[in-house]
């Protein structure tokens, strides 16, 4: 399916049938990277997984914003109807900025750890420069893993395990999108206001394994919804898509699949 949104068109591949569930990826990936988790849950759900602009089969444009990046996933809710919406990493941020925009369009929102700046937050802006220099040099696979350990906190021995999967060629080839979402993150403020007004019910996910400014993200922005709650993710850090799969798809089915029990009993 293509949608249209913002001068450009967004590709979202749709597999399953039931509610609908949105999956928004996140920095240095596309929709592949729910490839493990999406077949865990298609016989329940009719499942959406999405390239943001710039990567996969979606469009890009000048005047990158986390703004237009919420333009875009509204575009797709607007399309597929009301949905649970699962954002990761910067996409949790990009699907917490689409929520804030278009609450009626939502049922569940769930975000695995929204890398926002906290208190102690990291300065990334160096690590963003030299993603950006590796990326010139055509060194796209050095660009991500350099992400990978230096921002997400990965440990490199994983990197590596992660390097030979296959599809990672692939998502190193939208390294060039890294930098901008680094910056963009650097310059993201919760607007309090209007997140103690998103009443749609919310699951914030950590792994136990991650780093404590990502935990400390999501307790954050737990704090300031009104109908927020959290789980952690037990011997996992960033990309539990990888590591557990099926841990991650039963979160998400669990908390997701309280709406539809929720509507069935009305």
């Amino acid at each position: 399916m293509r949608v249209h949104s913002k001068r450009i068109s967004i590709d979202v591949t749709r597999t399953g049938s039931g509610p609908a569930i949105l999956l928004v990826h996140g920095t240095g990936d596309d929709q592949a990277c729910w490839r493990q988790v999406v077949p865990l849950l298609t016989d329940r759900y009719h499942v959406h997984a999405m390239d943001r602009r710039g990567r996969g089969g979606s469009g890009d444009a000048a005047g990158h914003t986390i703004a237009t990046e919420a333009d875009d996933i509204v575009a797709v809710l607007d399309r597929i109807g009301p949905a649970t919406l699962v954002g990761h990493s910067f996409g949790a941020i990009c699907a917490l900025e689409a929520a804030l925009r278009e609450p009626a369009s939502l049922e569940r929102l769930v975000l695995y750890e929204p890398p926002v700046p906290v208190a102690g937050t990291a300065d990334y802006s160096g690590v963003s420069a030299r993603i950006g220099e590796l990326c010139a040099q055509g060194r796209l696979e050095e660009a991500l893993c350099l992400f990978l350990v230096e921002v997400t906190g990965l440990d490199p021995g994983l990197v590596k395990l992660i390097r030979r999967i296959p599809g990672f060629t692939e998502r190193a080839a939208v390294a060039d999108t890294i930098a901008r979402e680094i910056d963009a993150t650097h310059h993201y403020a919760l607007d309090h206001a209007r997140l103690a007004a998103l009443t749609v019910p919310t699951l914030l996910l950590t792994g136990e394994r991650s780093t404590r400014e990502l935990r400390d993200a999501a307790a954050r922005i737990e704090s300031l919804l009104p109908c927020a709650s959290s789980e952690v993710l037990p011997g996992q850090s960033h990309r539990a898509m990888e590591g557990a799969p099926a841990l991650l798809a039963n979160a998400i089915d669990t908390f997701a699949g309280r709406s539809s029990h929720e509507a069935h009993s009305r």
